[in-house]
């Protein structure tokens, strides 16, 4: 039998999300929607850089990437802050995921106990000590391990137009909501890629790679800018680091 493409996975993983009509099944369903282009440059990302061992993903809710990993043959484990939020989809595809909220508590892990760990779309969330919980993945971090973070980009074009709109770049309200509807926090805050890398820098991550992506084109009122982003890359949408422990 032949294995399936990274497309057939995300494909696949849609029509099993069409079973689930828990509280969140909604928010999953159109949160791969709009995220598949980004899951197929992180699984390419993955594979150029992951060797060998055990795959952690923190804060891995709603769980896509961390399925299409499994599926993938990857020895993965996920953490996040309420797995119960998502129980049988998780039990159902027989993930293993540990309960644990990166902000405030100590991952329930060995040192250097994972070669690769995928911190994507959490940084933008914490509300606490983003320093601490970089600290904290550091320490679980094989001392060759990769740690693969990805977070939008402050200085996107998006946001700059928004800002000179006087419109901000997040609806504050909206993202505090997310507490309430989701069970986690919305973006506290976004960075720009230098104080991402200032972050890393000062918690012992010596940076590999880092790239700027946008994955879909802009349209409407904004689709003027899309020669604009490519032009000024630093205008792209995300930021993408790859790094290794000093």
């Amino acid at each position: 039998m032949l294995s399936m493409t990274d497309q057939e996975l995300l494909k696949d993983l849609e029509e099993k999300l069409e079973h689930y009509d828990g509280a969140l099944d909604k928010w999953s369903k159109n949160y791969l929607k709009s995220n598949r282009k980004r899951y197929l440059f992180d699984i390419q990302l993955i594979s150029k850089y992951y060797k060998s061992g055990q795959i952690l993903e923190l804060g891995s809710s709603p769980y896509h990437l961390t399925h299409v990993l499994k599926q993938k043959g990857y020895s993965i484990i996920g953490a996040d802050i309420d797995p119960s939020r998502q129980a049988k989809f998780i039990s159902d595809q027989n993930l293993d995921i540990v309960k644990c909220n990166v902000e405030d508590e100590k991952l329930p892990f060995k040192d250097g106990e994972f070669q690769f760990i995928i911190f994507n779309e959490i940084f933008e969330h914490l509300r606490i000590n983003p320093i601490r919980t970089l600290r904290e993945i550091n320490r679980v971090l094989h001392k060759d391990g990769i740690l693969l973070l990805t977070t939008p980009n402050l200085y996107s074009v998006r946001n700059i137009v928004n800002f000179l709109r006087g419109e901000g770049f997040d609806n504050p309200y909206e993202q505090f909501l997310k507490l309430e509807t989701l069970g986690h926090m919305g973006h506290v805050r976004e960075y720009s890629v230098k104080q991402v890398l200032e972050f890393l820098d000062n918690t012992d991550y010596q940076s590999i790679e880092v790239l700027r992506k946008s994955y879909t084109p802009l349209h409407g009122f904004w689709r003027p800018f899309n020669l604009l982003r490519k032009v000024f890359t630093g205008l792209h949408t995300y930021q993408i680091h790859v790094c290794k422990k000093k």
